[in-house]
């Protein structure tokens, strides 16, 4: 047998340590530039799973109703008659906090303390439903945009890296949306350029990331609900719309490129998506109104369908005016 001298081990040694080094260090560059699952929208009870909402007018009041997940059942008396539906994890505690926007200012309650939070921020007029967690600290954070002529503006009131503004779209043509398109759990100033813009029906975002421009021509304006969000679970945003003539989804999933086509629900439902089972993705929702009452139908992307009668046929469902368009 051949003897290995001493100065050929160490070279040997040396090698794997550098390799495995290497190896390391590959792995922890590509944790760190993985995308995270993003967290469900409307969970107010902090098992990142959608909830269930509904909000009611009565004698001028909004009445918030939630069947939770986890925390089962819940009422809440927030808002007055002509607020906007802004709810959001505005404390950081992993819950949805109840929160409305008036011509101005936001009135948060937060879950952390149960306390009334008021922030004055925009103007009548604006779109607060824009307002997400801009700055990846787990918070979301008050932001609203503004049209001026061919101009759209978003103003952004940031919980770790302060106030902020960004000139971005055509205020005459475009209209805003919600996501995190880049996947680095901050979301982007984004648009969707309507039927009446050039190029019409495309998308738009302005990724954190790099400050890049991405832009995609997908859907109809006049057609279809306008709803990106992360149907495949690779914590990116999905350019997603839903054709009312034929109840179908469609989206195009940033891990892969690939189209896909869903039917589900009917013409004349509203769609809420959400993620209901909690796996990450979200899932095709919609509502359904059938004399006095709404029910909530969901294709569940890991457990399957399900359906839930929750409502009355006047409520209105934030998973529908916060990411429906």
């Amino acid at each position: 047998m051949k003897t290995i001298s001493s100065s050929t081990q160490q070279s040997i040694l040396t090698r794997l340590m550098f390799g495995a080094l290497a190896l390391l260090t590959a792995l922890a560059t590509a944790s760190a530039t993985q995308a995270l699952p993003q967290k469900a929208v409307l969970d107010f009870d902090g098992d990142n799973k959608t909830d269930y909402a509904v909000v009611r007018l009565t004698n001028g009041a909004l009445n918030w109703y939630l069947q939770q997940s986890t925390a089962g059942f819940r009422g809440q008396a927030w808002g007055t008659a002509g607020d906007e539906y802004v709810p959001g994890d505005y404390d950081g505690d992993g819950k949805w906090d109840i929160a409305v926007w008036r011509a101005g200012t936001f009135y948060i309650l937060q879950s952390l303390s149960g306390a009334l939070r008021v922030v004055p921020f925009g103007q009548a007029g604006d779109d607060p439903l824009i307002s997400q967690d801009f700055d990846g600290d787990g918070k979301c954070d008050p932001a609203v945009s503004r049209n001026a002529g061919s101009t759209q503006t978003w103003y952004i009131l940031r919980s770790t890296a302060g106030f902020t503004s960004v000139a971005f779209g055509n205020g005459s043509t475009d209209t805003s949306i919600r996501g995190d398109f880049d996947g680095d759990g901050k979301a982007d100033v984004a648009v969707y350029r309507r039927s009446d813009g050039t190029p019409a029906n495309t998308f738009y975002v302005l990724r954190s990331t790099d400050g890049a421009v991405q832009g995609l021509t997908f859907g109809d304006f006049n057609n279809d609900n306008i709803l990106p969000a992360d149907f495949d679970g690779d914590g990116k945003t999905d350019y997603a719309v839903r054709r009312a003539s034929n109840a179908t989804w469609y989206w195009i999933q940033t891990s892969d490129g690939s189209f896909h086509g869903l039917v589900f629900g009917l013409n004349s439902d509203k769609p809420v998506p959400g993620d209901y089972d909690g796996d990450g993705k979200t899932d095709q929702a919609v509502r359904r109104i059938g004399g006095s009452n709404s029910t909530f139908y969901v294709n569940r992307s890991t457990l399957g369908f399900t359906g839930l009668q929750f409502g009355t046929s006047s409520d209105e469902a934030p998973a529908q005016s916060l990411q429906v368009h």
